[in-house]
């Protein structure tokens, strides 16, 4: 009696723990078995321009597929044995074989019964011939059945032949042996194949809802109307794939462009059509259908962080309608990647009860839509611009680029902003690597052709703002308001113009005018420039003694004022936020000296930015120094406004500069260019007022391969300066309203390259109708004129 007592004790004791202590989660756990949960898709958002056009979006369709078992009759035969045995258990193993083979045929008649009636069902909601679909099947079968036969007399063939290698003599029971172990089944035997391609969305959605139904297996053989006492699948073994793809409509654009407003050699009343393909691919970026650990761990950080993201998207049991499968698309890089939780929809979510066969449904909501601030059809124009073959980024016999020859395509960037709003208009990078992976389209087909482009033109790069570059003397008009503000430059106050910065060292930091022709601007204009005049003629001595008074600290001050070091989020992935002072290697850069500040007062030296800064700078100085941070994408949230707080005379004085940059003809720096004796200026749009500056900033010869440590010789393959031009453009007599950056790698002279690139930007505005075309400004003078 002790020990039964004893293990009575232990029984209770475990009794206790299980429905007191650990009561709640053994209850949750047996409770959770009885609930089955189905996904039902979703679609991803919808990416669009600032007009509305559509430049990515889901396009859903579903596959039917079927497992193979029931596909062949296996599922039936299985399940027929199996229910044969728990109907027939008091007597069956007093039958005979006969006896049990046909009460198993009985059983197994109805569940095929229940699978061809199913066929039948997927035919009518997919508007499938039923022949069809049992063609299919036949097919399907017959091909596997093949493939497996052709495994087994291959497996039985080795084993015959490596046995007989061995010296031994084959017998039947060795045979039969070998086919036993070769009939194992292979890999198409188990899983499930598609018996009807792309099927609507709503098709595939409804389906996909009936997946987890069962019903009573019923006899319906000869009339029958038995019922046997089990619960079987609506749809035995079917799975409704998503064969949803990403869809970039924009992709590729034909642009016409009109040749009359061209350099004078490539000018003539022609015009030309040119095909851009994966157009905005470094902006809109991809998706992938792989999974990876790091973005279920954003997602999680993303639910801490985002409240209403949160709500929106986790039930009231915390299940997370958001949350990433196999095979799920995520964004990859671009838009893509940065809103990737905005563009990533909720799936539904269907929950039975397999107790009480009550189920709850939580339709799907599709992600949100993401609309950008581009123009697509303003990028296009862009993009059509900077093709090599219309010659604008071609190197070409009046470029005067003394490193590169004749016809060597040049890489670009460009960034359009609206001044009033900060919104990019245009953000163009060439070249772009295809998006669909196709190199052979780009003439490359050797992994050595492809890994030499690649390690020369840096196609992954966008060179809008992720390069860094040296600003040029397209910083001077920063610079000039910098040490206004700082109180290192005087209103009306002039620089003796010496042609070389220290008295006593003429060879070095001198004027571009005097190292060439040995004069001083103060004999080009008869006077000491004032801050005007030095952006007009580009003086280097003047910016170079501002730099002087600037010093270290100062001249850091300066770019800093002006977004220098600090990066601009567009949400499209990485990009460069400046930088002051040398590189140590590390990762950090080391103190200005005064000699870097000197440098950096014309744009040269141990600082870097890209076209968006460029662009943003000259914004703000249009704007009187109000900063507004540069935006891609809509969110209908207030931008960032910042007042530098500039002297208003700085400001004037500076566009009043840039002004005469572009528009005189005899001391302008931008106004033209001179092809043999003949001066023709750069800007050409009738109605059109420019405000600019070009610049020509150092840059390290490119070198492929300079470790040694690749396939390819360490060769020189680019040398020579980086080409830039920044402009204001508006209406004639307004405000300025947009604002240019052009950069071209390795392309020397900032007039002859990115000014003449820059001049068919202003041309593609007029085009898309963001400043008045030739007959606005017929009708307009029309009204005026007597």
């Amino acid at each position: 009696m002790g020990v039964v007592c004893l293990g009575l004790v232990g029984l209770m004791s475990r009794m206790f723990w299980l429905t007191v202590v650990d009561g709640e989660s053994a209850r949750e756990l047996a409770e959770s078995r009885l609930i089955r949960r189905a996904w039902l898709p979703t679609t991803r958002g919808r990416v669009l321009d600032r007009t509305g056009r559509v430049l990515a979006y889901d396009q859903a369709s579903y596959d039917v597929s079927i497992a193979y078992p029931v596909l062949s009759g296996e599922w039936a035969q299985k399940r027929a044995v199996r229910y044969a045995r728990r109907a027939h258990k008091d007597g069956w193993d007093l039958y005979d074989d006969r006896e049990r083979d046909a009460i198993v045929e009985k059983y197994r008649l109805i569940y095929q019964e229940h699978v061809e009636a199913s066929l039948r069902t997927i035919a009518a909601y997919t508007g499938t011939e039923l022949s069809e679909l049992l063609q299919t099947r036949e097919g399907i079968v017959a091909r596997v059945e093949r493939q497996h036969q052709a495994i087994i007399d291959a497996r039985v063939r080795n084993a015959v032949e490596e046995r007989e290698r061995q010296g031994y003599r084959v017998t039947e029971d060795d045979r039969a042996r070998y086919l036993r172990n070769a009939s194992q089944k292979i890999r198409e035997q188990t899983i499930h194949h598609s018996v009807v391609d792309r099927v609507p969305d709503a098709v595939g959605f409804e389906l996909m809802r009936m997946t987890t139904r069962e019903v009573p297996a019923m006899s319906y053989v000869k009339g029958g109307d038995e019922a046997l006492e089990e619960m079987i699948p609506l749809f035995p073994g079917m799975e409704i794939s998503d064969n949803t793809r990403r869809v970039y409509p924009f992709s590729s654009q034909a642009v016409i462009l009109d040749r009359s407003s061209f350099p004078l050699p490539l000018r003539d009343e022609s015009t030309v059509r040119v095909v851009v393909d994966d157009l905005g691919s470094l902006v809109l970026g991809s998706v992938r259908d792989r999974v990876f650990r790091e973005d279920a761990q954003r997602r999680a950080r993303a639910l801490e962080e985002d409240q209403s993201l949160r709500e929106r998207s986790v039930t009231g049991e915390g299940v997370d309608l958001g949350r990433y499968a196999d095979h799920d698309r995520v964004g990859h890089t671009g838009i893509e990647y940065a809103m990737e939780h905005e563009l990533r929809g909720l799936r539904g979510l269907r929950t039975e009860n397999l107790q009480t066969r009550r189920s709850d449904e939580i339709d799907p909501i599709p992600g949100r839509d993401v609309r950008l601030t581009l123009d697509m059809a303003l990028q296009a124009r862009v993009r059509a611009i900077l093709d090599p073959s219309v010659g604008l980024t071609r190197v070409q016999p009046w470029h005067d680029n003394e490193y590169m020859e004749t016809g060597v395509e040049l890489d670009a960037g460009v960034v359009v902003l609206d001044v009033a709003t900060g919104e990019v208009l245009a953000m163009v990078s060439t070249p772009v690597s295809p998006r669909d992976g196709d190199w052979g389209r780009l003439g490359l087909t050797s992994d050595e052709e492809i890994e030499r482009y690649q390690a020369e033109r840096s196609p992954y790069v966008n060179r809008a703002i992720a390069k860094p570059y040296q600003p040029g003397s397209v910083a001077k008009a920063v610079v000039l308001c910098g040490a206004a503000k700082l109180g290192m430059y005087e209103q009306g106050e002039r620089i003796e113009a010496t042609g070389h910065l220290y008295p006593d060292r003429p060879t070095m930091l001198r004027s571009w005018i005097y190292k060439k022709y040995a004069l001083t601007h103060y004999d080009q204009l008869g006077r000491h420039p004032d801050g005007s005049d030095a952006l007009m003629v580009s003086s280097n001595v003047f910016f170079f003694t501002l730099g002087k008074r600037l010093g270290p600290g100062g001249i850091d001050e300066v770019y800093s004022l002006f977004g220098v070091g600090r990066s601009i989020d567009l949400g499209i992935g990485r990009s460069w936020k400046g930088s002051m002072g040398i590189f140590d290697g590390e990762g950090g850069t080391l103190p200005v000296s005064p000699e870097d500040a000197i440098q950096m007062g014309i744009g040269q030296g141990p600082v870097t930015w890209t076209p968006l800064h460029a662009a943003d700078a000259y914004a703000t100085i249009a704007r009187g120094g109000i900063e507004i941070s540069p935006r891609m994408i809509r969110t209908g949230g207030i931008p960032e406004v910042q007042n530098l707080e500039l002297p208003s005379w700085v400001i004037r004085e500076t566009l009043d500069g840039l002004r005469e940059v572009v528009n005189n003809p005899e001391d302008g720096t931008g106004y033209g260019v001179t092809y043999d004796a003949i001066t023709d200026p750069i800007f050409n749009a009738p109605g059109v007022d420019v405000w600019g500056k070009t610049g020509t900033a150092d840059s390290s010869p490119l070198v492929i391969d300079p470790d040694g440590d690749g396939p390819m010789e360490p060769r020189m393959v680019r040398d020579g300066d980086h080409s830039w031009y920044v402009s204001l453009v508006g209406r004639s007599g307004g405000a300025p309203e947009y604002a240019i950056a052009v950069v071209v790698d390795y392309g020397g002279s900032g007039g002859r390259v990115s000014g003449a690139i820059n001049n068919q930007i202003i041309h593609a505005l007029v085009a898309e109708g963001y400043l008045p075309d030739s007959a606005e400004v017929a009708n307009r003078v029309g009204e005026v004129s007597p």
